[in-house]
């Protein structure tokens, strides 16, 4: 049986408090794992067994036994909503039927796959935007995802496993969630049971432990999904910036290089997180920076960026100034900023002493907050 790491805010009976239909929303809980086959769905199936044992009217919204054995067994005689069949070039792709669980309005939905894409033709992109449909509903969600297919940690994935992950879900939905499980396995435990035939086929098998599946690659996956533990879950845990209280507020002074500027949102991401406290990413535009000025690829790429901080959760601001730094430092004061996060210094030595920049000039006139100056790698600069 998998090892888990539970959520120390609530213990797991708690949901059958929070999973009450006079509650304007439902509530969310989250079965996190570090890759596939450690066991979230399993997990998810047992406690969904035991809130219907307490009385609570729990259902099957969708489940993905990917043909293992194991999690078919944990079905048991769970109520399932059929799916919806979406003809799309003449295949017939199955998805959550989300009007027919919005008509049925059980307590708890149980829905696997959080970052699934959706087939052409559905209401929504996103598995995890039906989710939050039925969120709002008033109906509680148990769903699973593996930690990789978090947007706040897809820098340090893309840096560790050299894989791109497309299907992506904003932290934010896992930030709001009441209970957060992390499913954990030994890194070997894992990848005996899929030798074992337990998660893929044999052939499909040999190819994860030669790609995805190596040690390495799964050791730092369990790594970020123990951290997520400590991000989401444990925010009683001592903090990585150990002066700032739980009060703290944080801004990111996002420049127009697209690529620091991504370094930045992320970093700043995961910090907001760990404190569970509101973030701001502040862009100050001045003349040279409106899109007339800029290349359609830059263009684009700051256009991203915004989409992407406000996928983060972040209120993003901009303010139309040629003082940069005196924009900034305005900013924190009026809006009660306790740390500010910047990219590294661009002058540097004798020249960034006698001429400093704007990130020299923050740090030099700072008063009533600190700064988290983010090293970046040789790539962002």
């Amino acid at each position: 049986m998998p090892k888990r790491t539970e959520d120390k805010r609530r213990a797991p009976e708690d949901f059958l408090t929070m999973a009450s239909r006079d509650r304007a929303r439902g509530k969310l809980k989250v079965y996190l794992g570090m890759a596939a086959g450690v066991g979230k769905t399993v997990r998810m199936l047992e406690d969904a067994h035991a809130l219907r044992g307490q009385g609570i009217d729990v259902v099957i919204g969708y489940i993905e036994t990917h043909g293992r054995a194991e999690t078919a067994a944990r079905i048991g005689d769970l109520e399932i909503i059929p799916r919806k069949r979406i003809d799309y070039k003449g295949t017939i792709l199955e998805e959550l039927d989300l009007d027919a669980c919005l008509a049925r309005k059980p307590d708890v939905l149980v829905v696997d796959e959080l970052a699934h894409t959706n087939a052409p033709g559905s209401k929504h992109d996103k598995r995890w935007q039906d989710v939050e449909e039925v969120l709002d509903a008033g109906i509680s969600v148990m769903t699973a995802v593996n930690v990789q297919h978090l947007e706040g940690v897809q820098d340090v994935v893309q840096s560790a496993t050299g894989i791109e992950i497309r299907e992506r879900v904003p932290d934010r939905i896992v930030r709001i969630a009441d209970t957060v499980i992390v499913v954990d396995l030994p890194v070997p435990e894992l990848q005996e049971r899929l030798k074992q035939g337990k998660i893929y086929p044999p052939e499909q098998a040999a190819r994860a432990l030669q790609n995805f599946f190596r040690s390495e690659l799964l050791v730092r996956l369990r790594e970020l999904a123990l951290l997520q533990t400590a991000d989401y879950s444990g925010r009683d845990l001592p903090l990585d910036v150990t002066s700032a209280s739980a009060e703290t507020r944080i801004a990111v002074a996002v420049p127009y290089d697209p690529v620091i500027a991504k370094s930045l949102l992320l970093r700043a991401s995961r910090l907001a997180g760990r404190m569970n406290t509101k973030w701001f990413a502040l862009y100050v535009r001045r003349r040279r920076d409106h899109p007339e000025n800029m290349s359609a690829t830059q263009h684009r790429l700051m256009i991203e960026n915004v989409q992407l901080a406000m996928s983060l959760g972040a209120n993003v601001v901009t303010h139309e100034s040629e003082d940069v730094v005196a924009t900034v430092l305005d900013f924190v004061q009026k809006e009660h900023i306790g740390i500010l996060v910047v990219g590294q210094p661009s002058r540097r030595g004798v020249f960034g002493r006698m001429n400093p920049g704007i990130v020299s000039q923050i740090i030099e006139q700072m008063r009533g907050f600190d700064v988290f100056v983010v090293e970046l790698s040789d790539d962002a600069r």
